[in-house]
C-alpha cells in the first residue's frame, strides 16, 4: 500500500487542524474536547461504513450494465440522445457526492462520454430528487419549483457546452 496516497498534502493539513481545533478546546473545556473527539470518532465510523458500501455499489452497478449499452446510449457517439438520458438519470439519482460520483466515474471507465457525465453531475447537483423534498421542507415548495423550472435546461446546456469545448481542448 502507498501511504503517500493516504496521507497526502489535504489529508495532513485536515489532520493538524483539527489537532490544533482539539488541542485549542482542551485548553477551555478538556471535558467538551474528549466528548467532541469520541463524537467525531463515532460519525467517521458511522459513515465510514456508510461510504465503503456506496463506493461498492457505485463499482458494483456499472459493471451490471453491459458495456455496449453504456456506450451506445452515453458514448461518445450518442450526442444529444446521451445527454438528454444522463440528464435524467442524474435527476433521478439519489445520494450524497460519495455515492454519486463513484457511480458517474464507474460509467465513464465502462464508456460513458465527457459530454453526459457533466449533464449527468449537473442534473444530480441542481435538482436531485432525493434532496428536492428536503429544500422544499426547509426553503418552501414555491422556491424549490422555482429553483428547478430556473435550472432544468442547464444540465443539457452544461452538456452541449462540453461537446463543444472538447472540439477545443
Amino acid at each position: 500500500m502507498n501511504l503517500g496516497k493516504v496521507f497526502d498534502t489535504t489529508t495532513v493539513v485536515f489532520g493538524l487542524l483539527a489537532l490544533m481545533l482539539f488541542l485549542l478546546l482542551w485548553s477551555k473545556d478538556p471535558a467538551t474536547a474528549r466528548a467532541s473527539v469520541q463524537s467525531g470518532l463515532f460519525l467517521c465510523l458511522r459513515f465510514g461504513f456508510l461510504i465503503i458500501f456506496s463506493m461498492l455499489i457505485a463499482a458494483l452497478l456499472p459493471a451490471l450494465i453491459p458495456q455496449k449499452l453504456i456506450v451506445y446510449y452515453l458514448g461518445g457517439a450518442s450526442g444529444w440522445r446521451g445527454i438528454m438520458i444522463a440528464t435524467l438519470i442524474g435527476g433521478l439519482t439519489p445520494g450524497a457526492p460519495y455515492a454519486v460520483v463513484p457511480l458517474i466515474a464507474g460509467l465513464m471507465r465502462q464508456g460513458m462520454a465527457y459530454a453526459p457525465a457533466v449533464a449527468m453531475v449537473s442534473a444530480w447537483g441542481l435538482w436531485s430528487v432525493g434532496r428536492l423534498p428536503f429544500q422544499a421542507a426547509l426553503l418552501g415548495s414555491r422556491f424549490t419549483l422555482l429553483q428547478v423550472l430556473a435550472s432544468f435546461p442547464l444540465p443539457l446546456i452544461a452538456g452541449a457546452l462540453t461537446e463543444l469545448l472538447l472540439k477545443f481542448l
